[in-house]
């Protein structure tokens, strides 16, 4: 089996700012597509109804760690107030891509806007800090 890196980067639309890189990720969970239907079961008969409706509403959601050797207190702190400051809750554009030999392609990309707050479960900042954030795609 041939490992590859691969990377999520955010970049808000509204200022053009320089792309931020997710850091180390360990889960994506990547956009569901589908439809919204109503189905009504019958209560007599085998059969159901199936009313069509519109797109559902895809989220994806990235796990990851803020890690680094040499690591500290501080440094773990810088890092998170770098991604609060980063990944904004404007809307943007979420790559992810994966490194080809020396160039990168790109799997999926959307506009997407963050919903809720970057997550950093308790660790006590000691030498890595996981975080947690969930984003909504507008377009598609």
């Amino acid at each position: 089996m041939t490992s590859r890196t691969v990377r999520i980067t955010f970049t808000e639309d509204t200022s053009g700012s320089s792309a931020y890189v997710l850091p180390l990720l360990q889960k994506i969970l990547d956009p569901q597509e589908g439809i919204k239907a109503n189905v009504i079961d019958g209560t007599r008969a085998d059969g159901s109804i199936i009313i069509p409706g519109g797109k559902k509403s895809q989220k994806i959601e990235i796990e990851g760690i803020l890690y680094d050797d040499g690591y500290d207190f501080v440094s773990i702190s810088i890092a998170m107030a770098t991604m609060r400051t980063s990944l904004t809750a404007e809307t943007g554009t979420l790559t992810l891509e994966w490194l080809d030999g020396a160039s990168w392609t790109t799997i999926w990309s959307y506009t997407v806007r963050r919903i809720g707050e970057i997550i950093f479960p308790s660790s006590m900042r000691t030498d890595m800090q996981a975080y947690k954030v969930e984003y909504i795609v507008l377009s598609y």
